[in-house]
């Protein structure tokens, strides 16, 4: 195995946690030119989305949907509660406690998509870390045309969160 050329997330304090809180955030930028509305529905149309992360069921619109992984080292069923959405450009969902946003950001044809895992233990960052990097990868494989990649390089990445 060898460790996959990709873009790391960087591990960022808390800014609405107290001095000195063992929590951060996992922040991570990618640059798609693609229009928003294709980036924002990858993220949110059942059937792209289970092309480079998980199916949902449910309507989103009731604020809640069950969530069902679909990567080969991740079959977790989750309810996801949905907190915000305003598309095409930003969202946030509680997955069994991990508050996650998602803001999109166009200037022409291109797109930047900013990623976070809010309120990460720290002593947790270099185990989830490298799980978005790897989701994030699949997504922009997905958006390029690329073939996905595949988990087994991507723990080796854990030294970049800690």
């Amino acid at each position: 195995m060898s460790t996959p050329t990709t873009i790391p997330g960087t591990v960022r304090p808390e800014s609405d946690c107290p001095p000195g809180s063992v929590l951060v955030a996992l922040h991570y930028r990618r640059t798609f030119v693609r229009p928003r509305s294709a980036v924002w529905a990858a993220l949110t149309d059942p059937r792209q989305l289970s092309r480079w992360y998980g199916t949902f069921t449910g309507d989103p619109a009731t604020g809640k949907v069950q969530l069902t992984m679909v990567d080969d080292h991740d079959r977790t069923v989750t309810e996801v509660h949905v907190l915000r959405c305003t598309p095409p450009s930003s969202f946030s969902v509680d997955i069994d406690g991990w508050l996650l946003e998602v803001t999109l950001h166009a200037v022409g044809p291109v797109t930047t998509l900013d990623f976070t895992h809010r309120h990460v233990p720290r002593s947790e960052a270099a185990e989830i870390g490298p799980g978005w990097q790897y989701y994030l990868d699949r997504l922009e494989a997905v958006l390029s045309g690329a073939q996905t990649p595949t988990w087994g390089d991507y723990p080796d990445l854990a030294d970049g969160y800690r």
